[in-house]
């Protein structure tokens, strides 16, 4: 019997926490695993190659008699082990609970804790002992025996967890993804909504005299005139009779600005000025300082005017500009005419839909690569973009088979706007300006210089 060295016996009523290794499923038929071990004879006759005998004990590391319970030990170890196993006592260690620990020490250190914590995690089997009924009722062998019936419960109630908080992640995930959904459509009626209001807009006849117009920062501090068109209705006698008399040759009249007439729009400035209207509409832009709002719109506005009108031009099946009274853009040869109606063969190659319209139309207003931005409006932008971007490559996705191509497509469109933009800047100033520097400067229309010669 060992002394008790560096443990020391608890009473009976106490328990110890021991690290217990899974038992097998299937228990042997016999106490030692030496028994199982028998020669024996395969069915053709060929003797079965059975294990050698081990030599050395899993417990204390002297010589091993054999397999005892499932492990190789001494024949001290085997009856240290039953011993304790049909007993009620406990131990604990006054060391620091490596006694048996053969990584640290070459011998082990007498210490019944220890020891008994070293058979059970070597993976003595307590059900592999020969016990009678008053034996399988004592304390240790109870708590030994019960443990695979407790872990497989621990391991189910642990699994029901993971399943139960998996299907709240899943859950999650969905009403995360149906709420996007959601935002996204919700975008992008309200995208289709304005759209509707800004071409109620242009059909309207509202038509001020473009005498009395402001530059670009009387229009961005004035209030939105896009409800304007509830109260003013649709211009009367639109569409208009078709002129195909040829234009009259330029005069010094006609420098001066065209004649102000009440059912005839003045189709470049009232345009500019609807585009200009439409940007005051997001509540991102009236973040902006003005200053910003004036250097985007100088910069913007004559892309998304160009977009605006191109669009129209493909929703009437016509392949030249052509305006709601009903009246066809001049069609001119030369470089004038070609940069006008350049957007125009993008939109009907690609086959756009309105929802895609009004998408790339509200990516090319939040552009925050326009130069001398501050940081604070970029990032505005930068953040209004991304979620048109999504949105457009989403509706791409599901509406398009060939989806990320037609998005790739689409986002080309702002490069070629741009570039349209930039050439119809360059033919003003180099056509047009010198007329206009003429003028006197109250007989200009301010709107149009503010943006053609930025």
């Amino acid at each position: 019997m060992d002394a008790p060295g560096c443990s020391q016996v608890c009473s009976s009523s106490g328990s110890a926490d021991y690290d217990l290794p899974e038992l097998p499923s299937v228990l042997p038929t016999s106490p030692t695993r030496s028994a199982s071990n028998a020669k024996s004879s395969s069915k053709s006759g060929q003797p079965v190659q059975r294990h050698a005998r081990p030599t050395e004990c899993s417990i204390c590391g002297k010589n091993a008699s054999g397999y005892h319970y499932d492990v190789p030990s001494c024949n001290g170890c085997k009856t240290f082990f039953r011993r304790l196993c049909i007993s009620e006592k406990n131990f604990a260690c006054k060391a620091n609970g490596n006694c048996f620990d053969l990584m640290v020490r070459d011998k082990p250190i007498k210490c019944r804790a220890c020891r008994y914590q070293k058979c059970i995690s070597a993976g003595m089997n307590p059900l592999a002992m020969q016990v009678d009924e008053k034996e399988a009722t004592a304390g240790n062998f109870k708590k030994l025996t019960k443990r695979p019936k407790q872990e497989s419960i621990d391991e189910e109630i642990e699994e029901d967890e993971h399943q139960h908080d998996k299907r709240i992640v899943t859950k999650q995930t969905i009403n995360e993804l149906n709420s996007l959904e959601n935002k996204m459509q919700k975008m992008v009626d309200l995208l289709v909504y304005l759209e509707s209001k800004v071409e109620k807009f242009r059909a309207s006849s509202y038509n001020p005299d473009w005498k009395t117009m402001t530059g670009l920062e009387g229009f961005l501090l004035s209030s939105n005139q896009i409800s304007v068109a509830d109260k003013a209705g649709p211009m009367p006698g639109w569409p208009l009779k078709t002129d195909c008399s040829p234009p009259k040759p330029p005069n010094f009249a006609m420098q001066k600005g065209p004649q102000y007439s009440p059912d005839r729009k003045q189709w470049l400035i009232f345009d500019l000025m609807t585009t200009v209207e439409y940007a005051k509409t997001f509540m991102f832009f009236h973040r902006l300082d003005l200053r910003d709002r004036m250097i985007l719109m100088r910069y913007v506005t004559l892309a998304i005017m160009n977009l605006h009108i191109s669009y129209f031009t493909v929703s009437k099946k016509f392949d030249t500009i052509i305006h709601p009274d009903g009246k066809l853009a001049p069609q001119k040869k030369g470089m004038v005419y070609a940069e006008t109606v350049m957007s125009i063969s993008p939109l009907i190659r690609c086959e756009i839909q309105s929802t895609e319209y009004v998408l790339l139309k509200a990516i090319t207003l939040c552009n925050p690569a326009v130069p001398d931005l501050s940081n604070h409006a970029q990032e505005i932008l930068s953040g209004e973009r991304e979620q048109y971007a999504d949105a457009l490559f989403d509706h791409c996705l599901r509406n398009r088979k060939d989806g990320p191509a037609q998005f790739a497509e689409l986002i080309a469109m702002v490069d070629l706007l741009e570039r349209q933009q930039r050439m119809q800047k360059n033919l003003h100033l180099l056509y047009v300006a010198p007329f206009v520097s003429k003028i006197p400067v109250a007989e200009r229309m301010h709107l149009v210089e503010d943006i053609l010669n930025s």
